[in-house]
């Protein structure tokens, strides 16, 4: 699914959420960050555009602040509200963390917050980093900022735009937006991909993640393949009806352990079995594959095709096929048949590159769209 990211220049106003600036330069008796709602709504949750049933809407929000510099997440309970035609970030003045009281004391107006919002529908969790000019660590983004967005007070991102600003600004190793516009490592590892543990590793110096990252990027990982073979069972009706198939069954929607996910039914006789493999990223992103799934393609009787679904979004996605990749995934089949007695391997991580994928991308969209463009 596309991320929610906004990126948002502070103000004097929305410094005194805080309560040292609320204390030390105060600037009205606002305690909130300002929303706008030309992002907000327009572009990250149009359901907040439909007309309220109470007088002033509100929405709980599980608030992780993270930043300056390289300071880790402080988790908060805050909510996000209209107030008039302004939607705000709102609740109790904030405090740095016990260990860090000073923490935000550093933050001037100018300075810039970047926002990932999760929830459907609604917001019910926004990650916020904060990018502060007199933090070391935060310099060089901020000054790509500033030169990017030299006017303005809010916008909305996306994932390809933000990870081309972190690549210009190159913040130092264990800075938090090294992990925002990595969400290739992050997938790779929720879905058991040891290289992608080994990378957040890496790029987090040793910090990990914390279990409600773990589940929540996991979460989303799992709704992205959901989304990827919803889109893909809408290319196989639109097959049907321009009679490139007699029959086809959306197998895991009728069996959940089923080492394949659609059976296809050809009009000259041929069945052929496909596994929708699906991610939000590009389409160089590693691929899992289940022993049972690799014990079925090598094995058959069936050919195996796999369908790379990529850039997956609520109404989209670009994709691409690998047919009949039991030949070449024989030798892992081997390979794991060698093992010693007792010892037995559950998945595999594997590169696309290494797969027979043929040159054609075809576009795959909802019945919203109406087509399905070669």
């Amino acid at each position: 699914m596309p991320r929610k990211l906004a990126l948002k220049r502070l103000t004097s106003s929305d410094l005194t959420l805080f309560r040292w600036h609320f204390r030390e330069h105060p600037a009205g008796k606002q305690k909130a960050f300002n929303l706008d709602s030309k992002v907000l709504v327009a572009d990250l949750y149009p359901q907040l555009g439909e007309p309220a049933m109470v007088p002033v809407p509100r929405f709980p929000l599980d608030l992780y602040l993270i930043g300056p510099g390289l300071a880790p997440a402080q988790n908060l309970q805050r909510k996000i509200l209209k107030q008039q035609k302004n939607w705000r970030l709102n609740g109790e003045l904030i405090d740095g963390p016990e260990e860090d009281p000073d923490r935000y004391s550093v933050l001037r107006p100018g300075d810039f917050a970047i926002f990932e919002f999760f929830g459907n529908g609604v917001p019910s969790t926004a990650k916020v980093v904060l990018i502060a000019e007199g933090v070391e660590e935060d310099l060089a983004m901020h000054k790509e900022l500033s030169q990017r967005y030299p006017e303005g007070s809010m916008w909305a991102l996306d994932e390809a735009g933000l990870a081309t600003i972190v690549e210009a600004a190159q913040p130092p190793s264990g800075h938090p937006l090294h992990d925002w516009s990595g969400t290739d490592v992050i997938e790779d590892a929720v879905l058991g991909g040891a290289a992608g543990v080994a990378g957040i590793t890496r790029r987090r110096g040793g910090r990990g993640m914390s279990p409600e990252e773990f589940v929540r990027s996991r979460v989303a990982a799992e709704q992205t393949g959901v989304l990827g073979e919803e889109l893909l069972n809408q290319y196989f009706e639109q097959q049907l009806l321009d009679g490139q198939l007699e029959l086809y069954e959306w197998s895991s929607s009728i069996n959940a352990v089923s080492p394949f996910d659609f059976c296809l039914n050809k009009p000259a006789g041929e069945r052929r079995l496909v596994d929708a493999k699906s991610t939000s990223g590009d389409f160089k992103n590693v691929l899992h594959l289940s022993c049972a799934e690799l014990l079925r393609a090598v094995a058959g009787p069936e050919p195996y095709d796999i369908y790379r679904l990529y850039e997956v979004t609520d109404t989209s996605a670009k994709l691409r096929i690998a047919e009949d990749v039991g030949g070449v995934l024989a030798g892992l089949l081997e390979v794991v048949s060698s093992l010693p007695k007792g010892v037995a391997v559950d998945s595999f991580s594997i590169n696309p590159a290494l797969l027979p994928f043929d040159g054609t991308v075809h576009t795959v969209v909802t019945d919203a769209e109406a087509t399905i463009l070669p």
